[in-house]
């Protein structure tokens, strides 16, 4: 009997299979390897990229509601400097401070600053105004200002220390002897006159505004070119001083007045009763016919009101 030969190529082919499995699972594990590391290193990448982006983040908080924006100046301003958007900037501020601060560059570009201004400081209505606050633009056109030196009284000051800026008072002119041994006269010389200065330190109660004058001051008056020629003459006048008195701002009448001369009274000081009696009435008379008026500007309305009032200067 004829022995058989092993089947050598089947056996060899199924090796090559058991190769060709070992290999391709071998190839797909390589390759699912290469795929996770490959997703590993994106999301290791995308960490990074998260943890820089955190660490540049700005925080970004909530604006509280209860500021506005308001201008302060970048640097500092010289009193009659006009001003331009470089001299200010924005700031949020809390409502409950400086209310009338400005807000809007655009109200104050070209307006001057009207007293010194430090960098930091918020421009307001005391440092910013449409115009410089000079003596001569007060003066109406045509008219003059004038300062005289106005005796006080000494330590006893004539006005009460109620006088201010925009006041109208009444000049009165006394006359004494040589030496001042006594008075010759004093009379009104002037009526109705405009306040336009009064120096002094300031004097506040619950119901007024004035300034109290030390001694002697200077006042400066707005006048006619006629009315400060007659009173530059007589400050020249050697025994003679001014005085005023202040006048209510809704009486512009002028009166006739007779000088007072001393000579006339003191002999018989019932007549300063006499003249002071007739001038009461005269006072009720004037009082009466202002309350008249009044009540007639309110019955028909006042047609000098208006909807958006100007503030007053700095």
């Amino acid at each position: 009997m004829k022995k058989k030969t092993p089947p050598y190529a089947l056996i060899g082919a199924v090796i090559l299979g058991i190769i060709a499995v070992y290999a391709f699972f071998q190839h797909e594990k390589a390759q699912e390897a290469a795929k996770n590391a490959a997703i590993a290193a994106a999301n290791a990448a995308m960490q990074r990229q998260l943890a820089d982006a955190k660490s540049k983040a700005v925080t970004v908080s909530e604006i509280p509601t209860d500021v506005r924006p308001v201008l302060y100046a970048t640097q500092p301003v010289e009193p009659g400097v006009r001003l331009s958007p470089a001299f200010f900037e924005k700031k949020l501020t809390p409502k409950n401070i400086l209310p009338d601060a400005y807000t809007d560059g655009a109200d104050i570009v070209g307006w001057y600053a009207t007293r010194k201004i430090e960098k930091g400081d918020p421009l307001t209505p005391r440092n910013v105004g449409k115009s410089l606050p000079f003596m001569s633009e007060r003066i109406s056109p045509g008219m003059r200002a004038i300062a005289l030196k106005i005796f006080t009284g000494g330590d006893v000051n004539n006005t009460g220390g109620f006088i201010v800026d925009g006041d109208k008072v009444d000049l009165l002119f006394t006359r004494y002897s040589e030496g001042e041994k006594y008075i010759i006269d004093t009379k009104f010389i002037l009526q109705n006159v405009n306040v336009l200065y009064v120096p002094g330190p300031p004097v506040k109660t619950e119901k007024t505004d004035g300034v109290t004058p030390i001694g002697d001051i200077a006042v400066t008056f707005e006048v006619t070119p006629e009315e400060a020629q007659a009173l530059v003459f007589m400050t020249h006048v050697k025994n003679g001083h001014f005085s005023m008195v202040l006048r209510s701002r809704k009486d512009d009448s002028e009166l006739k007045i007779k000088a007072f001369v001393g000579a006339d009274y003191f002999g018989d000081l019932k007549k300063i009763q006499k003249m002071s009696d007739k001038s009461t009435e005269r006072v009720k008379d004037l009082a009466a016919e202002i309350e008249a008026k009044e009540k007639t500007q309110d019955a028909q309305g006042n047609t000098n009101e208006t909807t958006n009032p100007t503030p007053p200067s700095p």
